[in-house]
């Protein structure tokens, strides 16, 4: 396993945070970071929707998060979608308004990567991760967006990257995708603030997901724990971390911070390794 036990608690307590109206789509949401972010949100009364394109993972998920769902009431409580897909995101949208109300959250955090050479990298392959990681996120916020405004406002969250500020071997696309976001964030907290919508930027660093743990053993004997060095405190973010950190931006407690993006890296992006 990844390094990442944080021994200051054994769960959350989100007390102070209050979410029983709040509808929330949370793309990515079947898995690793999502999955979190939709648990948190469960937790402090809100109704969560995960988007994903996973059919598997999407069912784990809804199962999870509503294990009292009956059956014909589970194609409500989640989605399978592509978000590249700009009509399918604003038809899953509405249908999501029509059953459970006006969309009053969202958490932008679908995305996908693409390593190796990026003098080899066919153009399609490009072409699909700004799709997914910059339009998608776009799609999606304003499909959401445009529920709040006709409603009483609301909050958002994109999910960057801690390498969407620095920069990595052979993650040219992804990398270039993530740092888009972060300006898309900024640009879209002016454009909606008139609307009383905030939006906010969330930057992991790296986090023990069932992906990132691969890809560290995959690069052999004492990649996990090099992996996990690289940060400060000497450990990879469990995704719940993470998820707080969303919880926090999309609740009233965040209620003067827009245009932000927080970074959530143990301190890895300040120090030279």
């Amino acid at each position: 396993m990844i390094p990442c036990t944080n021994p200051g608690y054994d769960h959350v307590e989100y007390a102070m945070i209050k979410m029983e109206t709040a509808v929330v789509p949370v793309t990515g949401g079947a898995s690793g970071i999502g999955l979190a972010i939709c648990r948190a949100l469960r937790t402090a009364g809100a109704k969560p929707i995960p988007i994903d394109l996973n059919r598997s993972l999407l069912d784990q998920a809804i199962d999870e998060l509503y294990p009292n769902a009956p059956d014909d009431k589970r194609s409500e409580l989640g989605y399978l979608l592509d978000v590249s897909d700009s009509r399918a995101v604003d038809a899953a949208f509405q249908g999501i308004a029509n059953t459970h109300g006006p969309i009053t959250h969202l958490v932008a955090n679908a995305g996908i990567v693409w390593r190796g050479n990026i003098l080899e990298m066919p153009e399609d392959d490009w072409h699909r991760v700004m799709a997914v990681n910059v339009s998608g996120v776009l799609h999606t916020c304003r499909a959401a967006a445009r529920q709040m405004r006709d409603a009483e406002g609301g909050a958002i969250v994109t999910m960057s990257s801690i390498g969407g500020l620095l920069s990595k071997p052979e993650r040219t696309a992804y990398t270039t995708s993530k740092a888009a976001i972060v300006q898309m964030t900024r640009g879209l907290a002016v454009d909606l603030a008139r609307h009383d919508i905030r939006v906010n930027c969330v930057a992991p660093g790296l986090v023990a997901t069932p992906i990132q743990e691969a890809q560290a053993i995959a690069n052999g004997p004492g990649a996990v724990e090099a992996l996990a060095g690289r940060a400060v405190m000497k450990r990879l973010a469990e995704p719940r971390e993470i998820a707080n950190v969303v919880l926090f931006l999309l609740s009233d407690l965040a209620s003067y911070v827009t245009g932000e993006t927080v970074v959530v890296d143990g301190g890895l992006s300040i120090h030279y390794a």
